[in-house]
């Protein structure tokens, strides 16, 4: 069953636990679709050398699969790093999620070393059915989108060539050459106007992951997203620049999908190795990014958030001008909001509070500009903080 002929996404499920892949089986069931999601073809296999025939076949076939789950252990054969690198050199557009039972996924030898880490995601067990969805959803509608664009680059190239060849020819077709560029220039502004609404899907879902894992933050990146985009504003920053701090802001804390739930929800303070657990969300998440190519730096954006003015933040003590102005932004929006908003170990402690820390610490933790624009905006222009 091809995608291009049912609009049915192909997923490959590979585990050594009859149970987790009935588990997929009944997740993304294709003979009971859940309404407004794709349908799925689901392939199942037991271990990394038949996973990796599977999609030999299925390239073979003009067949291929959109998404892969990975189990990390599967003895007696490979294991999903070797399998992960197999696949990705057979079918380079398959997104993988190696699926994993410890707190924190492997190093990055095994990204490198495959050069797949625009490909690869990690998802810890035990996951919740609406997780697989969502990857399962997101991802394939990624790997569309990708396809397509292919495509029309393809396309494009083909008609370009056509066209020289043709103005070579004769003058005469200097008119329809130019109308053709027209319309071909519409139709990329179409695509990749369909590339950004993916992109925006594909940043939702992955937002939605997160937070399923936090539920008592639920909210808390959309909320810092539009404060940062409404300070961006005043600040006077250019269209393209604030969609880009919007994007940043809205998965700042994507790293934290690597983290144990029960420390994102513990209700007494944590201890000084759960801190350190906490910090290294902002290095996660630059991993996760760093291989997607956006428009802006988004990746850089979210390691730098906790970066502070006087050089005392994290992961690599910047100091001033050294952290990007995105970065200066949300790290001023992250306390504002984190302050206001209730969480497991303490009640929220008020925009008031929180307003007096940004004011209190400007020039010293956070950026000049930035305090005083959100100051503007609270104090002037009665802005809330949605709930």
């Amino acid at each position: 069953m091809s995608e291009s002929a049912h609009n049915c996404f192909r997923i490959l499920v590979v585990d050594d636990d009859s149970a987790i892949l009935d588990l997929y089986q009944n997740i993304l069931d294709p003979t009971h679709p859940l309404p407004f999601l794709p349908e799925f073809e689901i392939t199942c296999c037991r271990q990394g050398d038949d996973a990796v025939n599977s999609v030999k076949r299925s390239t073979e076939e003009n067949a291929p699969y959109a998404v892969a789950f990975l189990d990390l252990n599967m003895p007696p054969g490979p294991d999903g790093q070797w399998t992960a690198e197999q696949i990705h050199r057979l079918d380079p557009l398959v997104n993988i999620v190696v699926v994993t039972g410890y707190r924190t996924p492997p190093d990055g030898d095994m990204v490198n070393r495959a050069n797949i880490s625009d490909k690869l995601l990690y998802l810890q067990k035990p996951f919740h059915p609406q997780e697989i969805i969502q990857f399962a959803t997101a991802l394939s509608a990624k790997w569309k989108a990708e396809k397509q664009l292919l495509a029309l680059h393809s396309d494009l190239e083909d008609l370009v060539e056509k066209r020289t060849a043709e103005l070579v020819q004769s003058n005469k077709l200097l008119k329809i050459e130019v109308d053709n560029r027209k319309r071909m220039q519409l139709e990329l502004q179409d695509s990749l106007e369909n590339l950004k609404k993916v992109m925006n899907s594909t940043v939702q879902a992955i937002t939605t992951t997160v937070e399923k894992r936090d539920p008592y933050t639920s909210g808390h990146q959309q909320r810092v997203a539009d404060l940062s985009r409404v300070i961006a504003q005043e600040i006077g920053l250019s269209e393209n620049e604030i969609e880009g701090i919007y994007i940043a802001a809205a998965i700042h804390d994507i790293g934290k999908i690597s983290l144990p739930a029960e420390i994102l929800s513990k209700p007494v303070q944590l201890s000084d190795i759960e801190v350190s657990l906490i910090q290294s969300h902002s290095q996660t998440g630059y991993d996760i990014l760093k291989g997607i190519e956006f428009p802006w730096p988004i990746a850089e954006i979210v390691l730098q958030h906790h970066e502070r003015q006087n050089g005392s933040g994290y992961p690599r003590g910047l100091a001033g001008d050294d952290i990007l102005l995105a970065a200066r932004i949300i790290g001023v929006t992250d306390v504002v909001e984190t302050m206001a908003s209730h969480r497991p170990y303490r009640p929220s402690k008020g925009i008031d509070k929180a307003l007096a820390e940004i004011t209190q610490n400007r020039g010293i933790l956070y950026d000049p500009l930035v305090v005083d624009a959100c100051l503007k905006i609270f104090n002037n222009k009665d802005f809330q903080l949605t709930s």
